[in-house]
């Protein structure tokens, strides 16, 4: 997405890319690129509907291409991308686009300095491959995911440590995947439901495939038997008639995430960046629970955001620029949700419930703009919406749903599923 809208700011760009092809593991994706939410290769997305419009306007042809190729849902309100149909498009864009190219099976092996712009901060003037390649450029932009090397490499260099903040969510995940045109009908969905002690997320990116995770508190250890695929399937069926349909033949196995946590970088400090001629995007800069669905959306915002700082001050200035466009769009909502999840943790106390949502509700302009009006301002103010929903769900919902007794109960049954 970074490179597809620099081309088209007439920038030429190189993209590095470690891996020769989309990478497909047998587990939910929680540290590559993107908010991976399916197992054994499907990774589907979450892309929200706001988000899809931003992508129209500024990237026409492919969200065209999407919507043909049912990659989203026409009106639906989480649309669902397939990790490796998007990417497809995406590969197709560039490969078509002028000013850009690619170099897949590239890793960075470490950063290459220049003069200094700033007193006592390092230039970044490039990169060096991990084939031995220099690639010089007036911006290196770090797009690398959740397993980014950026801070380590900026302290080979020497310089400060950039702002870090880690927070685990407290949750451990328990998804099974479903494969069959008989048990995942219909178009590409994804639901998220909160109920006492444990959250439930369903999604299917339609074509087939989809999957059910069961977040618990991480210290809950009597929920633990949900890695058994039985246990698993007595307690699914609990939330059955409150989900979407999900019937059928599960794949063997559970897969456990045992660990969920959110990240934060932040790479000016005090109005000075630790170095110049480097940015971080997505998932690279932060990162939160993939849960909630609202990080590929954030990361969409966020490389318009870059484009726009390029185009308001010019690339000697796009690291400052970017901070704060950054900090003032971004930044709230990243901090909203890691402290509503650090509520969540201490009240379950490795038991049941969840917190109070936060006290913003959903901005009642947002309800009333011009579905067809899109800007980075009102996706972040649909964003911060959107979470306010979500958290408020958390609060109501479960009361609806099974109580944690009778989740445990379920847990307990030694018959056959």
């Amino acid at each position: 997405m970074v490179a597809l809208l620099l081309a088209a700011e007439g920038h030429r760009v190189t993209v590095l890319d470690p891996h020769p092809v989309l990478p497909l593991t047998p587990e939910p994706d929680l540290r590559g690129l993107g908010d991976g939410l399916g197992a054994a290769g499907e990774r589907p997305l979450v892309l929200l509907a706001e988000a899809i419009r931003l992508m129209s306007a500024e990237l026409p042809d492919v969200a065209r291409t999407l919507v043909l190729t049912s990659a989203v849902g026409h009106g639906e309100p989480n649309p669902v991308v397939d990790r490796t149909l998007i990417a497809g498009v995406l590969k197709e864009e560039m490969s078509r686009t002028d000013g850009i190219r690619v170099d897949r099976g590239v890793g960075i092996a470490s950063l290459l300095t220049g003069k200094e712009r700033l007193p006592g901060r390092p230039h970044i003037q490039g990169v060096l491959t991990d084939e031995g390649e220099a690639v010089l450029a007036d911006l290196i932009v770090d797009a690398a995911g959740r397993g980014s090397n950026m801070v380590r490499q900026l302290s080979e260099i020497g310089a400060p440590r950039p702002l870090e903040e880690r927070q685990d969510s407290g949750m451990r995940l328990y998804t099974r995947r479903f494969d069959s045109p008989e048990t995942c009908p219909g178009p590409a969905r994804w639901s998220l439901r909160h109920f006492d002690g444990v959250t439930v997320t369903s999604v299917s990116a339609g074509r087939g495939t989809c999957s059910m995770t069961l977040g618990i508190s991480d210290e809950d250890l009597q929920l633990y038997p949900l890695a058994g695929p039985s246990a698993w399937s007595r307690a699914a069926r609990l939330y059955e008639p409150l989900l979407p349909p999900l019937t059928g033949k599960p794949s063997p196995g559970v897969w456990v995430t045992p660990r969920v946590e959110s990240s934060y970088r932040r790479f000016v400090l005090g109005g000075r960046p630790v170095a110049t001629g480097t940015v971080s995007v997505g998932n690279a800069w932060a990162a939160i629970n993939p849960l909630l669905g609202l990080g590929p959306s954030m990361g969409l915002l966020h490389t318009v955001l870059l484009r726009d700082a390029l185009r308001q001050v010019g690339v000697e200035d796009t690291v400052v620029r970017f901070d704060r466009l950054t900090q003032d769009l971004l930044s709230p909502l990243h901090h909203r949700i890691t402290d509503w999840e650090e509520r969540l943790e201490a009240r379950n106390g490795g038991a049941s419930g969840t917190p109070s949502p936060p006290t913003a509700a959903p901005d009642e302009e947002i309800a009333r703009q011009d579905a067809t009006t899109v800007t980075p301002v009102t996706l972040a103010r649909d964003l911060q919406a959107r979470f306010s929903l979500i958290s408020a769900d958390a609060e109501s919902s479960i009361r609806t749903g099974p109580s944690r007794a009778q989740l445990v109960e379920a847990l307990a049954r030694r018959s056959a599923t």
